[in-house]
């Protein structure tokens, strides 16, 4: 159907006889495909049944709204990365890769290495001989996808591979195709759902980040379209303008570091106010019973377990542990079960949490003294930032904001509170955060000041 090409690239852009790839790698012949209706071409249902068949590779039980499983698959190794999360086993992804590759390809090592080989070896393969693979015991898929599912699968695996090694550089990660060329697609088809600059959606990360760390998914999602989603698959536009949007979409910006820090402060004082929802009805489970909380507060605040000072509370330990780990390993432990904030807080959100607990946290005793209480800084050393930053909405007396409590009550009942609002901000608030540009000295003489102030209304 198509011939054997490799994608070329000259200063113009894309040359248009640069068309595709290695025999098979975008499209083949198919054995079957799905039935026509009144004007559709043997060809058209091969696009369809494999960009469909690429979205069930990717998780067929969301794509197709069937229960996940709740065993792990036979095939999964024991001390595999999932092995506690049952259904990702099952999605054909997670053993044989975005590359298709398995154990050969991007799955060779790290964590998510299973030990398990690819599919590429089956491209151009017989339809039925893949369908005979998925439905052996094995593989155990004949009981969960329909007869059409099976053959949307078996023909993306025979007929929907890329051979991404042509088209993406193992070592740079970079897609081979020039980003200018493909901008009047992102803008007018991605731009929609993604936003201009790829950062709009809070369910998933930036798709700039996706694409520069994991290029071979983009592709993946590009050519097929995301499961269950409405996301158009793109596989009907030649391959080298797809690779011209992967590659202008490597040029999009990630989140921005300080300002995620400083929101995953204010969700960790109090991520319902932050996110405009309500605190879960019954207690956190993991909160000691019998624990008497404030009034106005909820068990499910992170700040009642570990505190304004990051060094636990209520019994139970703080986060201080956590500082400089992985952003990624701080949001396994906050989807884990005994916190299972992944049922409250979106993609964003976990992000900005764990890049808080990661990144923002500080040491309280560097700015107060733990017994006292006293912060340790001048309170006539730096006058000007009181009277400019907090004065404007607090008041000079720090009584102006009628529904909380005087300032200087606050600061001196709980500094640590005031530093970490200083420091991020007030949830649900459009108070600005001053940790990034308030040097330690000056927040410490702020606190200071905060303490001299009347206590009463």
């Amino acid at each position: 159907m198509f011939n054997s090409r490799t994608v070329s690239v000259a200063s113009g852009g894309l040359l248009a006889a640069a068309a595709l790839l290695i025999a098979g790698a975008y499209f083949a012949e198919p054995a079957t495909a799905k039935s026509m209706t009144s004007g559709e071409t043997h060809e058209d249902n091969l696009v369809a049944s494999v960009a469909a068949g690429g979205r069930l590779y990717d998780d067929w039980a969301r794509e197709t709204a069937a229960r996940k499983p709740r065993k792990v698959h036979p095939l999964y190794p024991e001390e595999g990365l999932y092995a506690d999360q049952p259904w990702q086993t099952w999605r054909c992804v997670t053993c044989h890769g975005w590359d298709y590759k398995g154990s050969e390809g991007m799955y060779h090592t790290g964590p998510k290495y299973t030990g398990i080989k690819g599919i590429a070896g089956k491209r151009g393969a017989e339809i039925g001989e893949v369908i005979e693979i998925l439905t052996d015991g094995k593989h155990g898929y004949g009981d969960m996808m329909d007869d059409q599912d099976l053959l949307d699968v078996a023909s993306f695996v025979v007929n929907g591979q890329t051979d991404v090694d042509q088209v993406i550089d193992p070592v740079t990660r970079r897609a081979k195709a020039k980003p200018a060329a493909s901008s009047v697609y992102f803008s007018t088809i991605c731009v929609s759902c993604h936003g201009a600059d790829g950062r709009m959606m809070d369910t998933i990360p930036p798709v700039g980040d996706v694409a520069r760390t994991d290029p071979w998914q983009s592709l993946h999602k590009m050519l097929n379209g995301h499961p269950g989603d409405d996301m158009p698959a793109l596989r009907a536009f030649s391959l080298p303008t797809i690779l011209s949007v992967l590659a202008y979409t490597q040029t999009l910006p990630s989140h921005d570091r300080l300002a995620s820090i400083s929101r995953g402060g204010k969700l960790y004082d109090d991520w319902a106010k932050e996110i405009d929802r309500r605190f879960p009805e019954d207690p956190h489970p993991s909160f000691p019973t019998g624990v008497e909380i404030a009034v106005g507060s909820n068990t499910w605040r992170c700040v009642e377990c570990h505190g304004w000072d990051y060094k636990g509370n209520n019994g139970i330990r703080g986060i201080r542990n956590l500082a400089g780990a992985h952003p990624l390993a701080i949001e396994k432990i906050l989807t884990d079960e005994t916190h299972r904030m992944d049922d409250f807080l979106k993609h964003k959100d976990m992000t900005d949490l764990a890049n808080f607990i990661s990144q923002g946290q500080v040491e309280v005793n560097e700015f107060i003294d733990p017994t006292s209480k006293k912060a340790k800084g001048n309170k006539d050393t730096s006058p000007e930032y009181f009277l400019t930053l907090c004065a404007t909405c607090h008041g000079e007396d720090g009584r102006a904001i009628r529904t909380m409590p005087p300032l200087g009550r606050v600061a001196d009942n709980s500094p640590w509170k005031v530093l970490h609002r200083m420091f991020h901000g007030h949830p649900g608030d459009y108070m600005p955060a001053w940790q990034a540009s308030m040097p330690p000295t000056i927040a410490k003489d702020v606190l200071a000041k905060l303490q001299t102030l009347p206590v009463k209304k």
